[in-house]
């Protein structure tokens, strides 16, 4: 009975009333017109804020990291400039006793085999050539080591190094006529073609370092061969030397 009696109860009970219009209209069109809204409003408020944050005041950072560009660079070119004045002066002191060095070779080649003419002299002995080659070997050491610097330093080396390697195969092939007496004759002229070349290299790059050893205020420096026009190169420019020196240090040393 009691049973009975409670499901009449909710049987009897009335329906409860419909929400009102209000409370219904915070339903899922409510919820999705919410996110269209935000993700509307969200970007146009960032906008602002970088418009607001975008005027005409320089950004302080950017200059700071400018002027840090400059400086550095401002710095590596003075290092540059000591660097490359540094490498003229060696070049010059060196190529100036690789000179030296090399005269008694080259006064020897030039008795053998005499610069501008056909004819060859008396023969050199073969110790003799032996101490040419030995001379020449020495003098080409300096370039085993490959030292990179300003272009017109690079020139200089390489115009050096190509007339040591020229006047090595002169030597060479002098050496090789003494052994060979049926061939003597054209190997003696071959000789005398490549010595003719390594002195007209040599010429070449000496006028290249004149110009960089004034360039980097060292003023005229004058390393030629002597007899150098003989064999087809040409020697020093008229100007004494050391003029247009500059005695001033460049900045930074």
């Amino acid at each position: 009975m009691a049973k009975r009696s409670v499901k009449k109860a909710r049987q009897g009970a009335p329906a409860a009333p419909p929400p009102p219009e209000a409370a219904r209209g915070f339903g899922r069109s409510f919820w999705l017109g919410a996110l269209v809204a935000a993700a509307l409003l969200v970007p146009l408020g960032i906008v602002g804020v970088v418009v607001a944050s975008s005027g005409d005041d320089p950004a302080p950072a950017n200059a700071s990291v400018d002027d840090e560009i400059e400086s550095e660079a401002e710095s590596f070119r003075r290092q540059t400039q000591v660097r490359d004045k540094e490498q003229v002066k060696e070049l010059t002191d060196q190529m100036r006793q690789t000179a030296e060095d090399l005269a008694p070779t080259l006064t020897g080649l030039a008795k053998a085999l005499p610069p501008g003419e056909k004819r060859t002299g008396p023969a050199a002995e073969a110790s003799q050539v032996q101490d040419w080659r030995r001379a020449i070997r020495a003098a080409d050491e300096y370039f085993a080591e490959t030292v990179s610097g300003e272009t017109g330093t690079n020139v200089a080396r390489g115009g050096f190094a190509a007339a040591l390697d020229a006047l090595a195969e002169s030597a060479a092939t002098y050496a090789l006529a003494l052994e060979q007496p049926g061939a003597r004759r054209e190997l003696l002229e071959r000789a005398r073609t490549q010595r003719d070349l390594a002195v007209r290299s040599w010429s070449v790059a000496a006028t290249q370092l004149d110009a960089i050893n004034i360039a980097t205020g060292y003023g005229h420096q004058h390393v030629y061969l002597g007899g150098a026009e003989a064999s087809g190169g040409f020697g020093a420019d008229p100007v004494p030397e050391g003029t247009g020196a500059e005695h001033a240090e460049p900045e930074g040393e």
